[in-house]
């Protein structure tokens, strides 16, 4: 009898016991909302994206020029730069000259400074050079090295792979320290053709 008792209270024990836990889980939680009973998760406020250049925003991205572009798509892949220096530098009135024709020089100091920020800032806008002589490209070097050696072909003796202009492009100089007429001539003449041909390999 007294272990009958036993499991009769025991149970009556576990009946209360899950009562209290349903009870519990019926009961709305702090964190839910009074209209639905949901709990809501807050999130994080967007991280804001980088602002864009404002010079570029203006003017364009900068273009890549290409070795086969003709004078008017490199003229026109310039203007951006061109329109971003005309707003930026001093303003150039036409100057007076003196009696021999000379310009009168005053605050020439003052406009070159000028005229150096301006270059500086828009350099942001100026067009990429062709990745064949970009500086950037590891390979640029090997592309010179090789039109100097198609030029060299035909007739041009004295040229020579510079360093990088301001805007990061290789180049080449034609005539030497003699500034040899020839080689200039030549150089002009055949420097496109040998850049085709060290492009597509030919000149191998």
């Amino acid at each position: 009898m007294t272990r009958i008792i036993h499991r009769s209270l025991t149970a009556a024990a576990g009946a209360l016991a899950l009562l209290a836990a349903l009870t519990a889980c019926a009961a709305p939680s702090a964190d839910q909302s009074g209209d639905g009973g949901i709990a809501t998760l807050e999130t994080a406020a967007p991280t804001p994206t980088e602002v864009a250049d404002p010079l570029v925003a203006k003017y364009g991205e900068p273009v890549r020029l290409r070795l086969d572009m003709s004078d008017e798509e490199e003229a026109d892949a310039w203007k951006p730069r061109d329109r971003c220096l005309a707003d930026h530098s001093p303003a150039t009135p036409d100057a007076p000259t003196g009696g021999d024709g000379d310009a009168v020089s005053g605050g020439v100091a003052e406009d070159l400074a000028g005229f150096a920020e301006a270059e500086a800032l828009c350099q942001r806008v100026a067009p990429l050079p062709p990745w064949e002589l970009d500086a950037q490209n590891p390979d640029a070097l090997r592309f010179a090295q090789r039109v100097v050696d198609c030029l060299h072909e035909r007739g041009v003796r004295e040229v020579e792979i510079t360093e990088p202009d301001a805007f990061g492009r290789i180049n080449l100089a034609f005539g030497g320290e003699a500034n040899d007429a020839t080689s200039i001539s030549l150089g002009m003449q055949y420097v496109d053709a040998c850049m085709v041909s060290a492009s597509d390999g030919s000149a191998e």
